[in-house]
Parts: C-alpha cells; sequence; structure tokens
C-alpha cells in the first residue's frame, strides 16, 4: 500500500483483468466497464412499534466523493484463491499500473456463473454505506461487468459447473437449482408484489399510501409467492435428475461481474474467547445500523481484521479506529427498523460467539 491519500472508489469507469478468462486455451484481458448495481429490497417491520417514526428507512446520505472520473484500472489475478462463498470467489490482485495511483491493497471477488444480480445487490449496499467505507467495511472500487464470448474459460466456473454436476449426482438435498432465501429473478419478489416502492434517481427508498395492513398482506403475498417457487424448485430438481446439463444451460448468461474490494487481514479467529473483541463488533454493527443495513449473515468469515498497514478512517460515531471490517452483503437488507431493533438483533447473532 502506497502512502498518502487514496484515489476516490469512484474515480475508474473501466477495469482491464488479466488471468481471469482464457479463449482457445489461451489466457487474454479481460476489459470491464464500471456498472449500475442494484438495490436490495426493504425489510419492513410489521409491528409499528419497532419501525422508524413514518415508516421508511434511513435515507442515504449524500455522497461526499467528486465527480465519477474515467480512469482505466489495469490489474492482474494472482493465483491463491483468498476465499469463496455462495455468489463467488476473491482473488488478490496485483495492480500493474499502481505508480499511477495511490490505493490500498486491493482484492477481486468474481461472481459465479447464475450469481450476477446477487454481485450487483452487494456491489449496491456498498454504495449505501459510502461513509462507512475504510471504517465499518471494506472499501469499494466498484462494480465492473463484461460480456463475454461463449467459447470463454472464465476462472472458476469450470470448476463450479464441476461441483454443480457432482451435487446433482449426490442426491437431491444438494442440487442448487437456486437459493431459498436468493433474491434472484424468479425468487417470488417480482416487481408486482412490491409495485408500491421505487427507487428514485438519488437511489433514496419512496413508498406510497403506505400502511401497516399493506405491509402484512405483502408478507402474506410474499409467502405464497414463495411457496410457488418451492413447488418451481421442485420440478427443476426432477429435471435435473433427469439431465443435470439442461438446469445449467437454461441459466447461464454470457455476462460476468465483479466487484473491486480494499484487501483485509485474516478472518475472525474462531474457538477462542472473543470477549475483547465483542464490544468492537457491537459498534461496527451499530455504524450499519445507522444506515438501516441488516447484515443477516454475521458469521466468523464475514468479519475481518482491518488492514495490517491501516489507513483507516476514525469512526464519526464511536471516536476511534474500528479493529474489523465486516464483508458479504448479497443477503442483506435495508431496513425500516429502529437503529435500537437492528443493534439487538446483532447481538444475537454474536450469542454463539
Amino acid at each position: 500500500m502506497q502512502a498518502g491519500p487514496f484515489i476516490p472508489s469512484n474515480a475508474f469507469s473501466s477495469l482491464i483483468v488479466g488471468g481471469l478468462i482464457k479463449i482457445n486455451d489461451v489466457q487474454v484481458p479481460l476489459t470491464l466497464s464500471k456498472t449500475i448495481s442494484k438495490p436490495g429490497k426493504p425489510l419492513l417491520a410489521t409491528v409499528e412499534a419497532f419501525a422508524n417514526p413514518g415508516g421508511l428507512p434511513p435515507v442515504r446520505p449524500p455522497s461526499k466523493l467528486p465527480p465519477p472520473g474515467n480512469l482505466c484500472l489495469h490489474v492482474s489475478l494472482e493465483p491463491e484463491r483468498l476465499g469463496y462463498g455462495r455468489v463467488g470467489s476473491v482473488y488478490p490482485l496485483r495492480i500493474d499500473d499502481s505508480n499511477q495511483y495511490t490505493l490500498p491493497s486491493l482484492v477481486i471477488k468474481v461472481a459465479a456463473r447464475r450469481r450476477y444480480d446477487d454481485l450487483a445487490r452487494e456491489a449496491w449496499f456498498y454504495e449505501e454505506m459510502e461513509d462507512i467505507q475504510g471504517v465499518a467495511i471494506a472499501r469499494c472500487y466498484w462494480f465492473f461487468t463484461a460480456e463475454i464470448e461463449q467459447n470463454s474459460e472464465v476462472l472458476d466456473w469450470a470448476e463450479s459447473d464441476a461441483d454443480y454436476h457432482e451435487e446433482v449426482d449426490v442426491g437431491d438435498e444438494d442440487i442448487d437449482v437456486g437459493d431459498e432465501d436468493s433474491e434472484s429473478e424468479d425468487d417470488g419478489d417480482s416487481d408486482d408484489t412490491w409495485n408500491r416502492y421505487a427507487w428514485t434517481d438519488s437511489d433514496n427508498l419512496v413508498m406510497e399510501e403506505f400502511s401497516w395492513e399493506v405491509v402484512v398482506q405483502r408478507n402474506d403475498e410474499r409467502e405464497k409467492l414463495r411457496e410457488e417457487r418451492r413447488d418451481k424448485r421442485a420440478r427443476i430438481l426432477k429435471a435435473a435428475r433427469a439431465d443435470p446439463a439442461s438446469v445449467r444451460n437454461c441459466s447461464d448468461k454470457t455476462f460476468l461481474s465483479v466487484l473491486v474490494l480494499e484487501r483485509l487481514g485474516d478472518v475472525m479467529p474462531i474457538g477462542v474467547p472473543l470477549e475483547a473483541l465483542k464490544p468492537d463488533l457491537h459498534e461496527i454493527y451499530s455504524d450499519m445500523g445507522r444506515f438501516g443495513i441488516e447484515h443477516i449473515d454475521i458469521r466468523w468469515r464475514n468479519i475481518l481484521a482491518a488492514p495490517a498497514t491501516d489507513q483507516s478512517i476514525v469512526c464519526p460515531y464511536h471516536g476511534h479506529r474500528h479493529q474489523w471490517r465486516v464483508v458479504d452483503f448479497d443477503r442483506s437488507r435495508k431496513s425500516n427498523h429502529l437503529h435500537s431493533r437492528i443493534e439487538t438483533s446483532s447481538s444475537y447473532g454474536f450469542a454463539s460467539y
């Protein structure tokens, strides 16, 4: 990491990555463009006493970033995978033009096949929490996408496809036909279901004709649609047993998406007393709660140490630098719950540590 202030996170409009794809068995650089993220759907309290006054989630604060830049960042993947999960894999990056920019060490999160929307949603949460990037969450250098040729071999996609077929062969419970909690296009959260909610040009949630009766009705509708989706999963499962490739081929797109993030330290340790760490973790989740963000996926591997050589920002709410950073927001929700309720929910999440 270089000394001095970092270049603004919106300075890059494009990204050239080496080591990510092959065409006809030859590695080729891939150019990706900055892309608009996808807003997460709201999580609304069904009890009025638990909600913010007016029933709305907190409004996103105005961005403090300068106007977007038009620079291109040249990077190459390092071969060692740092982590992987439901949405994709994380690799360290070598910055090929590092003399031009002041940047922290970076990683790239590469979306798995069928996970474009999930990574786009995660990018939106980083944007939503711009004020605590480098404070409680990693700095995010934006979301990039590219359309790739059908004959492209994407790093990890062959492995994930092999795992996919193996899961199909193992048994019904392991077949990947879509997550119950995923917010993919067919997950039961259709635009018709949420047509009272709209995202304005400034990405702030607005609500028309809000009432608690509507919220309860929507939850009932959502459960009905989830039941329909479970039936659809059962049909896909039956087709997968007969022809596993047919399920994969019907859902594939020729788009690749990545998220560029600040590289963090080690994951939170497990199997050791964590009482000394909990106050800092509670403060971090409190920071996120001020934006109405409920992480949902609280677990040890989603909490990483702040960078060892650090330019962490002093927390504006607690007056000191946090030791940890939270990652993985693809399951997160923008909530209208009271800040105190979000803090309490996070406390339950730490109960097992």
